[in-house]
């Protein structure tokens, strides 16, 4: 015992030493992390060399009042050693340790008098040169750079999170006839920064060399500028001048919608006053940042909240160019004369041609508005000398020369869409050379048509009408490009210009699909991605949709698209009567009707419609994702997709009884879960999107009715946006699910759940409403009429017992099979969708409230812990009437329409006996059916058939969507082979790869692809 005490004292003792040491170490190290030079102490530790001349100076700066000015001849230098390397705990990383990050230098330089000559920036240790790199004199203005210590020349550091230990910061000129000025500020000697981030130009070159040119579709690439810069223009026809002026006016007419001339002159000085410019030999300014929290602060350096960012800067200048448009013409020449001083500002801060300031990462969202403004301002800017200068600055920023890459470098990215695709289009016209915009639109138009029109593993409009970002069909990103790309295509129409007919119709598909996932406007939370219960909504498409239909359709033979005229009419039209009375009046055209039923197969998503309401199915797979579960989003998303059946009326989303306040992540209608703690829910790791290592998730569809299935399973899979495999949820929970489609009603069902959690219950979710008022009523077979507010009950079904339950939005549940129904109606607390209670941390948009609070009713099927064989049988009736309501019991009696012929872990086959169809959803293959029409199928596969006495229509649809890999995200055919039973022969209208006969059997082979419906009809022999 006294040896064990002896032991640990010294340990302590020398561990209480060593801590003294280091924290002595870190506190006694006074020098600068970041140096902005703003007192003339600064350069004290500086050394140089005699034919060099160190200053502080005010006459240029960024941060704070003033810079280092470095005035050399000849070969000359100035170095130190006064500086501190930051761990990575001291830097800036916005996503933490989920990102790579290395040691990265930051800095700015500016240059009066660009030159033919290299200095050489370096970092020594022990008097040798480590690492360096060179910077061409060729520009003039501020610049600003990033450079990881790993994309430095010589004896570099590994990329990650290599330790660094230089102890010498040194800038030199090598050539005997050099001479010059430069100024230096902010120089972040070294800080961990995401690897993403940094990005290259043509002062730094050699960044991100180990990427495939192009590989990142944000970064602006020297390959596209120098296209840009070499393009072969030739002599352009009329008809091209008039293409031209035609599509500038088009433009033209999207900024400038007010006729009525103002006195705009104060309101402009007050926004011009807001940048506190300053114009001298140049325009002096605050710094003009782009993500600049990514850049080292001291926690008491205020300098960084006098820096004006891009975004915000755009918006000032949009105003202002808003005003001089409006503006009367007397007061024009003194607000141009405001813009232009703002302009100078601008490209001097290094926004200019071929300069990336440090980052584009991302950029498209924040340089909107103030590329709007330089257009709306493209006369005044002309007339300064400054059009091509500021135009070919936003062509390079867009990185427009992308256009005139080779057809085979071409392929589809929805955030191109959405944040460049116009404005390219806007920054052609940003020249003074016709001959130039006319190539250039030529290419442009030539580009946005063949990525438009691929529907292959490049296209992001899938063959089915999905919208595709992150791997898997995301509307949240699809807006973007549907609020984009109508107003291309439109700009361009009935010109030489024009979209081709592939491009224009692929994307209405993708465009007019929207319509058919929405109710009213609102597409619900299966497949809201990382935005769960928020505003999920096309009611931003209005105008796009318009400028649709006035494009004209796809084949260019109508001045209007008639069926996106319709869609416009049923979803805006009785708020535009102008729209109304031309599309009514002039082309005869009515509002579309959606009833039906739609498959999204890239999406494992399926929607029946009838009337007012639209129930949205949602599953996934092994190649349809689950849900986005991002770093600071959708913390406790992992249930929206295990076979979700959301309801939605013509109100839409929350006027269905969906609201994020209060909501319970467990609790998403119609999905089978494990019902756990949030802090249970939510996964461990920071990004997931999980898939399943099952195939089988998908649907039928025949005469406006189908059928949807799929095989649950947690156990295992893969991230679809991520590096883990092998990855799986610990409860292993199992299930197949079905829903059958018919008319008014949803029969659903459920077999073989299972799970291995003896701690939290299975359960499958039949409703979640959030309660307008905590006494607005439920009712059931047990209470007609329940307000009680907290309530809590259980139902037992026991045989035939008939139990129901009416939600408090007048959805019917009918429960079938021998199950104990809970009840609630209770006040609930949950978690903002992007708090992190495993972490803490929160994204910025929760505006901090981390609890949210809400009143619900919500019903389950309780399947116990740990079920091995579990099952469920129940239907719905959406959109009940009042007179549905007040006589359910009788309804569902009387209710004779259908029958359930099977549910088991074979197959789940109901029969509708109103239109004769019968739907097979039919897991294992290998079991005999024993039915009375199929006898059997080659692979697990989903039908409808259809029969009388003469003839026969079937609808199958093997729901494999066999991508080649896991991220190919494009169908290859797989075969499907059918057994029926008697002697059937093809009608004329059917194609299949083999149709035999054989012992009173018709076999029949079909190739299927895409996860379609394949219809068959046959005719008795």
């Amino acid at each position: 015992m006294k040896i064990e005490t002896t032991i640990f004292e010294k340990f302590f003792l020398i561990h209480f030493f060593l801590m003294g040491t280091l924290c002595f170490s870190q506190q006694s190290d006074n020098r600068p992390a970041k140096e902005s030079f703003e007192n003339e102490t600064s350069i004290i530790n500086f050394k140089k060399d005699k034919s060099s001349t160190l200053t502080i100076s005010k006459k240029h700066r960024q941060f704070g009042e003033s810079s280092l000015q470095w005035e050399w001849s000849r070969q000359s230098f100035f170095e130190t050693s006064n500086f501190r390397i930051l761990s990575k705990k001291e830097s800036p990383l916005l996503y933490g340790d989920f990102f790579p990050a290395s040691p990265t230098l930051v800095m700015s330089i500016y240059n009066e008098k660009a030159q033919n000559e290299v200095i050489k920036i370096a970092f020594g240790k022990s008097g040798t040169e480590e690492v360096w790199f060179p910077i061409k004199l060729d520009f003039t203005g501020w610049r600003t750079i990033r450079v990881p210590f790993y994309e430095m020349s010589g004896n570099k550091p590994k990329k990650g999170n290599d330790i660094i230990a230089y102890d010498t910061f040194k800038v030199s000129c090598s050539s005997a006839k050099s001479k010059g000025i430069l100024f230096f500020d902010d120089i972040v000697f070294s800080q961990y920064m995401d690897n993403r981030f940094p990005y290259p130009d043509v002062m730094v070159p050699f960044i991100k060399q180990d990427l495939e040119i192009g590989e990142d579709h944000w970064m602006p690439l020297i390959r596209d500028l120098k296209r840009t810069q070499d393009i072969t223009v030739k002599p352009i026809s009329e008809e091209q001048k008039k293409a031209l002026s035609i599509i500038e006016k088009r433009i033209d007419e999207t900024f400038n919608k007010t006729p009525q001339k103002n006195n705009n002159l104060l309101k402009v000085k007050e926004e011009f006053a807001k940048l506190n410019l300053v114009k001298k030999e140049s325009v002096l300014g605050s710094p003009l940042v782009f993500h600049i929290d990514e850049i080292y602060f001291d926690k008491g350096d205020l300098s960084i909240k006098k820096a004006i960012d891009i975004g915000d800067f755009g918006k000032i200048l949009k105003k202002i160019a808003t005003y001089y448009l409006q503006s009367t013409d007397e007061n024009k020449p003194e607000i141009a004369a405001m813009f232009i001083t703002a302009s100078q500002y601008f490209l001097d801060q290094g926004w200019q041609e071929g300069a990336s300031g440090g980052t584009r990462h991302h950029i498209g969202y924040n340089v909107r508005e103030i590329t709007d403004a330089f257009y709306m301002m493209k006369q005044p800017l002309k007339e300064a000398g400054l059009l091509n200068e500021v135009g070919s600055s936003l062509q390079w920023i867009f990185n427009l020369g992308k256009i005139l890459g080779p057809e085979k470098e071409f392929q589809a990215n929805i955030d191109y869409y959405n944040t460049q695709s116009f404005y390219h289009l806007m920054l052609i016209l940003m020249s003074d050379n016709i001959e130039k915009q006319s190539a250039l639109l030529e290419a442009y138009s030539n580009y946005i048509s063949i990525t438009l029109a691929q529907d292959n593993e490049l296209g992001v409009f899938k063959i089915d009408g999905t919208s595709w970002h992150h791997n898997g069909h995301y509307p949240a990103y699809g807006l973007g490009a549907f609020g984009s790309i109508p107003s291309v295509i439109y700009t361009l129409s009935g010109t030489p210009f024009k979209i081709s007919e592939a491009g224009h119709k692929n994307f209405k598909k993708a465009f007019m699909t929207t319509r058919l996932y929405s109710q009213l406007f609102d597409y619900g939370f299966a497949n809201a991605g990382r935005h769960p219960l928020e505003d999920n909504s096309i009611k931003s498409l209005k105008n796009p949709f318009l400028l649709m239909a006035r494009s004209g359709n796809p084949e260019g033979t109508s001045k209007i698209d008639n069926e996106v005229a319709a869609a416009y009419l049923r979803l805006w039209g009785s708020n535009d009567k102008v729209s109304s009375k031309l599309f009514k009046d002039d082309y005869q055209v009515g509002k579309d009707e959606l009833p039906g039923y739609h498959v999204l197969p890239y999406a494992a998503t399926a929607i029946h419609r009838r009337n007012d309401w639209a129930a949205f199915i949602k599953g996934y797979s092994k190649y349809v994702w689950a849900s986005e579960i991002y770093v600071d989003e959708n913390r406790y998303g992992r249930y929206p997709a295990n076979g979700s059946i959301q309801i939605n009326n013509i109100g839409g989303s929350e006027a269905s009884g969906f609201k994020q306040e209060g909501w319970d992540w467990n609790r998403y209608p119609g999905t089978t879960v494990i019902d756990l703690s949030l802090k249970e829910l939510e996964p461990k790791v920071p990004l997931l999107m999980f898939r399943s290592e099952e195939t089988f998730a998908g649907a039928v569809t025949l005469d406006n009715n189908g059928v949807f299935g799929m095989k649950l399973n947690e156990a295992k899979g893969s991230n679809a946006d991520g590096e883990e495999k092998d990855l799986g949820f610990p409860g292993k929970l199992k299930a197949n699910k079905s829903v059958f489609s018919f008319g008014e009603k949803l029969i659903c069902i459920g077999t073989g759940i299972s799970s291995i959690d003896t701690v939290n219950p299975v359960q499958t979710n039949l409703f979640q409403n959030y309660l307008k008022d905590s006494s607005m009523p439920i009712s059931s077979s047990e209470s007609t009429n329940i307000s009680t507010f907290p309530y809590q009950s259980s139902m037992e079904v026991v045989g035939k017992s008939k139990k129901w339950i009416i939600d408090g939005y007048q959805n019917g549940y009918y429960i079938l099979s021998p199950n104990t129904i809970e009840i609630r109606r209770q006040a609930q607390e949950s978690y903002d969708n992007t708090y992190s209670i495993n972490t803490g941390k929160m994204n910025a948009k929760g505006n901090g409230v981390t609890t949210t609070k809400g009143n619900f009713a919500s019903s389950w099927i309780e399947h116990g812990k740990a079920p091995k064989a579990a099952s469920y049988q129940y239907v719905i009736y959406p959109g009940l009437t009042k007179e549905d309501v007040n006589s359910f019991d009788k309804k569902i009696k009387n209710d004779k329409s259908y029958q359930i012929i099977r549910a088991d872990d074979v197959a789940h086959i109901v029969k509708d006996n109103e239109t004769s169809t019968t739907g097979f959803v039919i897991f294992d293959s290998k079991t005999p059916l024993d039915n009375a029409i199929l006898k059997s199928v080659s692979v697990p596969s989903l039908l409808m058939i259809k029969e009388n006495k003469t003839n026969m229509t079937i609808s199958a649809v093997q729901p494999n969507l066999n991508f080649e890999k896991d991220k190919s995200n494009y169908s290859m055919p797989v075969e499907l082979t059918l057994t029926i039973k008697g002697e059937w022969k093809l009608a004329d209208n059917s194609v299949v790869k083999s149709i035999t006969v054989s012992e009173k059997n018709t076999v029949i082979t079909l190739e299927c692809r895409h996860g379609f419906s394949n219809q068959i009809d046959l005719l008795k022999k």
